[in-house]
């Protein structure tokens, strides 16, 4: 059997297209998984106008399913002459059991009833209105709607729901709306009702009416068509794959073309231009062999290839005005100094609690004047860091920046080189919110990428001052993504070592925290960081508890945490790592349930030689580990520790940890402590999970 169900709605959100038809799946496979039916496949599509689910070679019913039910005891289920009482009685009623079917066996408890009964499975028809009623029930959005009385939430007001298994409705209602076999195809207008037979015509009924309901159909489509496009002008599109992915999912049927660009787009920065094929139009660009932009761009229209010149000339008429208006603000920005717009700021709110941009602007300045002693920067350095930070913000009033947002910082870093700052002041301002998002090019100087580090730290401190917090799905001042950049950079750097604790405690200072606050918030802030690089870690295919292991290292060697991680899971199979972890368990262990404060290890205590042996091999392999800690030679460290273990399995073979003598007894814990330190330097073994051959 297949089953076909169809969510119909107002236009979804394209950012959220996506992620709402992965959930959907899930959905799905949890539900269908709580009952004992077979299918072949479960698929889920998405176009703006439409949520898919497709469930294929689905059984007629579940299988019936043999339960075992405990009833009364025998001496509640029956009178001392072994006759059924009303208990009895009812425990058969009430379960609708036979007395046949039932049998008393003797428990720890003593004699109980017990009986086997078969409960019918359900249908298919049951099990697949529970499964898309679940889905309604359950399914997340960023930001949802509600339009009707019943106060139900959706992603947009849904409009329509189809539910057809084989040719039969599977009627239920949700949200004011009853299920059917009408759908629709693609909006123009008015859209054209079909009406399905059967849930298997579904696919073939889309297409005919223009709706290609598989996002990498429509993916590929738009690449093929906006690469044969672009080569008519020797050109090609270019694109990142989220805002292809955007545009992708504002179109049922997408159908890209070739539309020119007037020459007054050349006598403005590129940027501009760019934004505006790409945020205003949703379009992409057009570049020659070196990437530089061509007069031309690429539109997708939602539908077929009917009358596109009409849809061309339109296009092109919109650009030609927002380009217009993109070089007048830009003319008249240049009438007016960077320098003069800071104090204005003042009248910019930055975050209810933190005052203005520029009360934000003055906590930067002071930060990079702090972070280039820290940072040892030259004098120069220093200068162009602070000169930076002092003229950072201004640009958010900027004409151009007020009409497109997303080009703040680029357009600072372009005026600061027309009013004649510094080469490397531009360059810093341009690259100060970089990264901005996941997978987004990096500050490729080195002020640049201080500045984004200092600006993310301040908001983030700051907003962890009033008390913002990011829970769950909820990030309204984008902190994960400060977060996530502020990681991004920090271990992008060759160094093996990066000052970001100390960098976060002058933030904290600079807002006016007390000695002991600062340190009480700092860690807060350390573990919101380092739950950041969790996710960088993760996302490049790092075990979890090798990610644990390396995040136990203090932040500031957040530069070597990859590095780490890679020597770590090149060894994990390896025998003698297995032992080296078993050792480290077993150090923490006895560690912690000491329960014993105990000072610095006295190597007077000793008399037994593999007491000795191991003090001094912790000792001989530190300086080893420091020296190869700095030069970033992490195999080299693994090879002492494989050195040093059989040292240690020595130690543990003959050596009573918990001594009668209480002061050999902590000596030998003040031991341990110093070999878990020395493992420690390099990661928290004990937190690898590894299985014996």
């Amino acid at each position: 059997m297949k089953y076909l169900f169809e969510i119909y709605t107002e236009e979804i959100p394209a950012t959220f297209l996506n992620g709402v038809v992965k959930d959907m799946k899930a959905l799905a496979e949890k539900k269908l998984s709580e009952f004992s039916i077979n299918f072949s496949e479960i698929k889920t599509f998405g176009t703006p106008k439409r949520l898919a689910l497709f469930v294929s070679g689905l059984d007629e019913k579940e299988a019936d399913r043999k339960v075992e039910i405990k009833g009364p005891s025998y001496r509640v289920a029956f009178d001392e002459n072994g006759n059924p009482t009303k208990v009895f009685e009812k425990f058969l009623t009430s379960n609708e059991i036979d007395e046949k079917n039932t049998q008393i066996r003797e428990t720890k408890k003593g004699k109980y009833v017990f009986a086997e009964k078969v409960i019918p499975g359900k249908s298919a028809k049951e099990i697949v209105k529970e499964v898309s009623l679940y889905i309604l029930e359950n399914l997340r959005f960023p930001k949802s709607m509600h339009w009707e009385d019943s106060g139900v939430r959706f992603v947009r007001p849904i409009r329509g729901m189809v539910a057809l298994l084989d040719g039969e409705i599977v009627e239920f209602s949700y949200a004011g709306v009853e299920t059917g076999r009408l759908t629709y195809g693609l909006r123009i207008d008015k859209p054209k009702p079909i009406e399905l037979k059967n849930a298997g015509e579904y696919f073939a009924k889309m297409r005919e009416n223009y709706v290609i309901l598989s996002f990498d159909e429509r993916r590929k489509l738009t690449e093929r068509k906006a690469r044969s496009e672009s080569e008519k002008v020797n050109g090609k599109p270019s694109y990142s794959f989220s805002h292809l992915t955007e545009i992708v999912n504002l179109t049922e049927y997408p159908t890209p073309f070739l539309a020119s660009i007037d020459k007054e787009a050349f006598d403005i920065p590129e940027c501009i231009t760019a934004s505006i094929i790409e945020g205003h139009m949703k379009s992409l660009k057009v570049v020659d062999e070196k990437g530089r932009l061509l007069p031309y761009f690429i539109g997708v229209r939602n539908g077929s290839s009917d009358f596109i010149d009409v849809v061309r000339k339109g296009y092109e008429k919109v650009v030609k005005a927002r380009i217009l208006d993109g070089k007048f603000f830009f003319e008249e920005d240049k009438k007016t100094k960077l320098e003069s717009l800071v104090e204005k700021l003042s009248g910019v709110v930055f975050l209810k609690g933190l005052g203005t941009m520029k009360d934000k602007t003055d906590r930067l300045v002071k930060l990079a004047t702090e972070v280039s002693g820290i940072l040892s920067l030259t004098k120069e350095e220093k200068e162009n860091l602070v000169r930076s930070a002092f003229l950072s913000k201004a640009d958010l009033l900027t004409n151009v920046v007020r009409e497109f947002p997303e080009l703040q910082g680029t357009m600072g870093g372009i005026y600061a080189k027309i009013q004649g700052e510094p080469e490397q002041v531009a360059a810093v301002m341009s690259e100060q919110y970089l990264p901005r998002f996941s997978g987004d090019k990096l500050p490729q100087t080195k002020l640049g990428k201080y500045l984004s580090i200092i600006d993310k730290i301040d908001t983030i401190c700051g907003a962890f001052s009033v008390g913002v917090k990011v829970s769950g799905s909820k990030d309204p001042f984008g902190l994960r993504r400060a977060g996530n950049g502020i990681m991004q950079i920090v271990m992008s750097e060759e160094e093996n070592f990066f000052p970001i604790s100390e960098i976060i405690e002058k933030a904290l200072l600079i807002l006016g925290y007390g000695k002991k606050e600062v340190e009480e918030k700092k860690e807060e802030i350390v573990q919101f960081l380092k739950e950041r690089a969790r996710g960088i870690l993760k996302e490049k295919g790092f075990a979890s508890d090798i990610v644990n292991a390396v995040l136990s290292v203090p932040i500031d060697f957040a530069p070597s945490y990859e590095s780490r991680a890679s020597v770590l899971k090149k060894h994990i199979e390896e025998e003698t790592l297995l032992l080296i972890v078993l050792s480290n368990k077993r150090v923490k262990n006895i560690l912690e349930k000491s329960g014993a404060e105990f000072g610095k290890v006295n190597p007077d205590l000793f008399f037994e030689r593999d007491e000795e042996n191991l003090y001094s091999a912790i000792s001989e392999s530190r300086k080893a580990i420091s020296e190869n800690l700095q030069s970033g030679n992490y195999e080299k460290i693994m090879e002492i520790f494989y050195v040093l273990h059989p040292v240690i399995a020595q130690f543990f073979d003959n050596v009573l940890v918990m001594d009668e003598d209480e002061k050999v007894r902590n000596n030998r814990l003040a031991l341990l402590r110093e070999l878990k330190r020395l493992f420690d330097e390099f990661a928290d073994f004990s937190a690898l999970s590894v299985k014996k051959k």
